[in-house]
């Protein structure tokens, strides 16, 4: 259950001829196939408040319109926290707490990784420079220009965690999108929370 920043994506401005594209997956265990879901806390975890309550408002009428009761982290726990990472003693205090109240179901959403690569951009102008080398006598082709563009993948995963079940930290079901040149924030968090439903659905 490793902190790590969540979606920063509303600085992102992408070039005209970068490819905008969206990558779902998904997984579950049979713990999770099985289960009757009553209730859930559902924790974005971000260090900008304003989109964890929103993206959690939104994930709790998702869990809603499925019959879970959903409770929001930033209303039940506001006293805890963004950290970049949790220590093992943070996060048993707050499992702790969590079954102090009665839950045993987490919704964690976070993002997980961001990866920016420079890559040739297929013009013309690649294209035609790339055939100078195959010439007799040519220059060296380390000397030759090209155009490059940034591409940026991020990845997003929504991790639902049964803390219940203590002798193994891992989820017992999740939904993850990569998201490569997102052009429009609130496309990607419409995308991201659609994915999350599909993995309710699909049980």
């Amino acid at each position: 259950m490793k902190s790590i920043t969540w979606l920063s994506l509303a600085l992102l401005i992408c070039t005209g001829c970068s490819t905008s594209k969206t990558i779902p997956s998904q997984w579950m265990s049979n713990e999770f196939k099985k289960q009757q879901f009553d209730r859930m806390l559902v924790f974005a975890n971000t260090e900008d408040r304003e989109l964890q309550n929103r993206f959690e408002d939104k994930m709790a009428l998702l869990l809603a319109a499925e019959g879970i009761a959903p409770l929001k982290m930033h209303e039940l726990f506001p006293e805890i926290e963004h950290k970049e990472d949790h220590t093992q003693e943070d996060i048993n205090a707050f499992v702790l707490q969590c079954k102090n109240k009665g839950i045993d179901k987490v919704l964690l959403a976070s993002q997980k990784e961001m990866i920016v690569d420079t890559v040739l951009a297929k013009s013309l102008h690649n294209y035609m420079n790339s055939l100078e080398p195959l010439k007799l006598n040519s220059r060296n082709e380390d000397d030759l220009v090209y155009e490059k563009k940034e591409i940026t993948t991020y990845t997003l995963e929504a991790a639902v965690y049964d803390i219940a079940v203590t002798s193994e930290d891992k989820p017992i079901a999740a939904t993850i999108l990569k998201a490569i040149n997102p052009k429009s924030f609130e496309k990607l968090e419409n995308t991201f929370l659609n994915a999350i439903k599909k993995l309710f659905k699909s049980r």
